[in-house]
């Protein structure tokens, strides 16, 4: 009996330790950081720079692996199925933390039961566009034609459940008005289709639009979000429009294994803040029309909750569902 409790004592004793003992020696091995894209989409572009400032600062290799498709699941499914000690990361977005419960119906992940929100990374501005030859010059003039001709006007979008179509929807639904979507599989055909005139509206990543915005090729009616781009800076924001939840509306992070120790994610929020101040790093955020966010992990953890109960009951009433 006493060798039966001593053994017992012995064995709490180190589950009790385990996870300090874990943050003291990580990273013990390679790091790997899971992308929802492929070699060269916009999360790859963040990853890779943001591995090898990681790297140098862990003293581990820092892997970037990519697993497309699916809307993000079949990263999500392999982060959590990997150990809960930080040496799995994805990145991530607010579809993967926020909406895809909402729209997909055989989800194969929790995100809050499953994924452990570390860091923000970037916002991404989205601007409201139309085809210049649009009647509307505003917002407003927007939202007036489309009551004068429920169901006439028509947005793009690169997929169902894409940001440019759940942002869309939501404004359209705050608006009141009837504007028909129209999805495309990628960004550069919806963009391709409002430019030609099939489509009319796209809202859409600064990055991808500013070329056509100073052609006078697009017309910005409104912002996420003021952003130091002259192209955009006359646009007024959506908030000051009276419609709420887009600033913001899009971004970028990281997450690890929901039960990794709060030492370890602790230490990764504090060296991707500091990565976040590299002058490269800030120049290729800019280069991607991307603005650099950083929020320590708990006050990350509470955004990504409050965007859950504030997103949630909007997204099950609309019902989106994926392509």
């Amino acid at each position: 009996m006493v060798r039966h409790i001593a053994a017992c004592a012995a064995a709490l004793a180190a589950l009790a330790a385990s996870p300090v003992a874990s943050a003291d020696n990580w990273p013990s091995r390679p790091v790997t950081i899971l992308v929802n894209g492929g070699p060269g989409s916009l999360p790859d572009l963040f990853a890779r720079p943001l591995a090898e400032r990681l790297h140098h600062a862990l003293g581990q290799p820092v892997v970037v692996e990519n697993k497309p498709g699916a809307g993000g699941m079949l990263a999500m499914q392999q982060l959590k199925s990997a150990p809960a000690d930080g040496h799995t990361l994805a990145l991530v977005t607010n579809a993967h933390l926020v909406w895809n419960p909402y729209i997909f119906p055989a989800l194969t992940y929790d995100p809050a039961r499953d994924l452990q929100p570390v860091s923000p990374l970037a916002v991404i501005p989205m601007a409201l566009t139309v085809n210049d030859k649009l009647q509307a010059k505003s917002l407003d003039q927007l939202l007036a034609l489309a009551r004068q001709k429920p169901g006439r006007l028509n947005y793009a979008s690169s997929g169902n459940g894409s940001p440019p179509h759940v942002l869309f929807e939501m404004l359209r639904e705050q608006a009141g008005v009837d504007i028909m979507h129209v999805p495309f599989k990628t960004g550069t055909g919806a963009l391709n289709s409002v430019l030609a005139g099939d489509t009319e509206i796209y809202f859409a990543g600064t990055a991808l639009v500013e070329p056509m915005v100073k052609e006078g090729r697009l017309r910005v009616l409104a912002m996420s979000e003021t952003v130091p781009d002259a192209a955009f800076g006359k646009a007024p924001t959506l908030a000051a429009s009276h419609f709420t939840g887009f600033e913001g509306a899009v971004w970028l992070g990281v997450a690890a294994r929901a039960g990794t120790p709060d030492a370890i994610v602790q230490r990764l929020n504090e060296e991707i803040g500091r990565a976040q101040q590299d002058g490269a790093l800030k120049q290729m955020y800019a280069s991607h029309g991307s603005l650099p966010y950083h929020l320590a992990a708990a006050a990350f953890a509470q955004r990504v909750a409050a965007e859950r109960d504030t997103s949630g009951p909007v997204l099950r009433k609309l019902g989106i569902k994926p392509d």
